[in-house]
């Protein structure tokens, strides 16, 4: 679950460097081991369901979830219940899905941390900004500060107006979608 967790951040990421916009729109809280989408966890760890736009939006219709005990330390791994489904997805998503894990996808969740963990990272700017690593020394694993993408596309005028106008895009469906539940 962590590594799949990193992933998705990654792709995220990826897309905000690239395209001014990330591909999910998931907030991604500073928590000691790195981003982690709450959303997914909590779906992932406590059985919540998302509502997006007035639809449950869940991922137990796609994946299966494989507890294990290890040495007294509990571990998820996610396993696929259905085929890839590439309908879903655009090229620059498909190309983007792949070339990450054609580069990660043998690293190591621990890698993967470590990784996200570098210095000038999204993470550690955060982490720095508002002294979390006394924090993290006291024990508490969480915050709820969030990853601020758009600092990645603050000095480039053209993906900062991308993501902007995509944002309002997806506000505006959001509110079309309040709207027709009235």
């Amino acid at each position: 679950m962590t590594k799949a967790l990193k992933l998705l951040y990654i792709i995220d990421e990826t897309s905000i460097k690239e395209t001014g916009s990330p591909i999910t729109w998931l907030d991604y809280k500073v928590w000691e081991m790195g981003p982690v989408a709450v959303d997914i966890y909590n779906e992932i760890k406590r059985n919540e369901i998302i509502c997006y736009q007035g639809k449950e939006l869940t991922v137990s219709e796609y994946i299966t979830l494989n507890v294990v005990d290890n040495i007294g330390r509990e571990e998820i791994y996610l396993k696929p219940k259905v085929n890839f489904n590439d309908k879903i997805f655009n090229k620059y998503e498909l190309n983007l899905l792949e070339a990450t894990v054609f580069k990660f996808g043998n690293w190591s969740a621990q890698d993967l941390i470590k990784y996200l963990h570098e210095e000038n990272s999204l993470w550690h700017k955060t982490v720095k900004e508002h002294n979390l690593e006394e924090v993290f020394a006291t024990g508490k694993k969480r915050t709820n500060y969030s990853i601020e993408f758009t600092e990645l596309i603050q000095d480039n005028p053209i993906l900062s107006l991308a993501n902007k106008a995509s944002f309002e895009a997806l506000e505006f469906q959001q509110r079309l979608a309040d709207y027709g539940e009235k």
